[in-house]
């Protein structure tokens, strides 16, 4: 069965250039259809998974709890951004300096969107805070801007960063 539901113009794309349909067959053939695209989707899961458990054995980097960061009340360091509690998720913003608000990172913006309520990971003692490089005025002006609560950092030296082996945005 050939997928020929694409349909480039979009949804509001005119008579003239909408896709065509599937075909219809009967309940057996569909069966058939349905029964080989599961094995590519469960092919395709357990792909995921071995990738997981990949990325979860990869070796740990140790970094220094001395690391200096600037935040709301001037420089800290990574030790006491676990504000005493015993673990710290740590988001690492893509900041991209001088651009304005709309060309921040989408993907950045919308994950720590979502984290709006801390009160359930401090009562786990768990941290939550927000890395970036970048002047601290702007990103705090951006954090502001959203309206977000959590705790906004800003790496002291952009070195640390690309010291980890990843890449910069």
């Amino acid at each position: 069965m050939k997928d020929e539901s694409t349909n480039p113009g979009g949804p509001a794309a005119s008579a003239t250039n909408a896709p065509s349909l599937p075909a219809a067959v009967d309940r057996a053939a569909f069966q058939a259809e349905l029964d080989r695209l599961r094995l590519r989707e469960k092919a395709h899961t357990r792909e995921g998974d071995a990738i997981a458990a990949a990325r979860r054995r990869l070796p740990m980097v140790e970094v220094d709890a001395e690391l200096a960061l600037v935040g709301p009340q001037g420089p800290f360091t990574l030790h006491e951004a676990f504000e005493g509690r015993r673990q710290l998720i740590a988001c690492y913003f893509m900041w991209r300096p001088g651009r304005p608000a709309p060309e921040q990172c989408e993907g950045c913006t919308w994950c720590t969107t979502q984290v709006a309520e801390l009160s359930y990971l401090h009562s786990r003692d768990i941290t939550y805070a927000v890395f970036c490089q970048g002047p601290y005025d702007e990103s705090s002006r951006y954090r502001e801007f959203m309206g977000w609560d959590m705790r906004g950092t800003q790496h002291g030296t952009p070195s640390t960063r690309s010291s980890s082996g990843a890449k910069s945005a």
